[in-house]
């Protein structure tokens, strides 16, 4: 939604840890808050919003941290937006990278999204998970890679697979945090590098990046703007 939605209203995106039949469920607040969020005018413009436990994080940034605890919704190191208080709506930061309105991508001009495949990166990994995602029919691959996005072993079949069937491959990190860099020790021509998005956010923006161009280069331009 943040990528595709093409309105400035904000979306907010709201859950609950306990549910309505657990006591001290947080359902019912949290609801509150969001209602509020999205109906505050300093709201707008923001792109999609995660309201839980009275703070605001921006859908790109957010990432679910716990299990079970309240406090799961979590930016890490980029931190929250603001806070739903009892007082007021308060907002310390804005999005920074393209969204909504500023975006390229429109689902009304597409139809199925491209097949893309997330590989867990390891030491010893051969890469013959990836040759089977591109024979199923991926169009593009995703590396939960060690470290800094190492692909391991799997690194040679991955550039023979991207010479070969020309699918497109984005190294991301299973670290949680942090940046994937392209110009690294583990890049090859033809790779993706994911910056701090996770794999799973990583394959979203490759699916609609793929809609729009299968060149390397110009999807990672996108990496960088989005």
């Amino acid at each position: 939604m943040n990528l595709t939605v093409r309105s400035d209203k904000p979306v907010v995106i709201v859950g609950a840890q306990r549910p309505f039949s657990t006591l001290s469920s947080d359902g019912p607040l949290n609801l509150l808050n969001a209602i509020r969020v999205a109906a505050d005018p300093v709201s707008r413009g923001k792109g999609t919003l995660v309201v839980l436990n009275d703070e605001i994080n921006a859908a790109r940034d957010v990432t679910k941290t716990n299990t079970y605890r309240l406090e799961t919704f979590q930016s890490r190191e980029l931190g929250i937006l603001g806070y739903a208080d009892p007082d007021k709506i308060v907002f310390y930061r804005a999005p920074t990278r393209k969204h909504t309105t500023q975006s390229q991508f429109d689902l009304t001009q597409t139809g199925e999204l491209p097949k893309v495949s997330i590989l867990y990166g390891y030491a010893g990994d051969d890469g013959d998970l990836a040759k089977a995602a591109v024979a199923a029919g991926a169009k593009g691959l995703v590396i939960a890679g060690t470290g800094a996005g190492h692909t391991q072993n799997a690194r040679k079949g991955l550039k023979e697979l991207f010479d070969a069937t020309g699918v497109v491959v984005v190294r991301s990190a299973r670290v949680g945090a942090g940046r994937v860099v392209r110009d690294d020790n583990w890049q090859e021509p033809g790779f993706v590098a994911a910056d701090n998005l996770s794999p799973q956010k990583a394959r979203i923006l490759l699916q609609l990046a793929l809609t729009r161009t299968t060149k390397p280069d110009e999807i990672q331009q996108m990496f960088d703007e989005y």
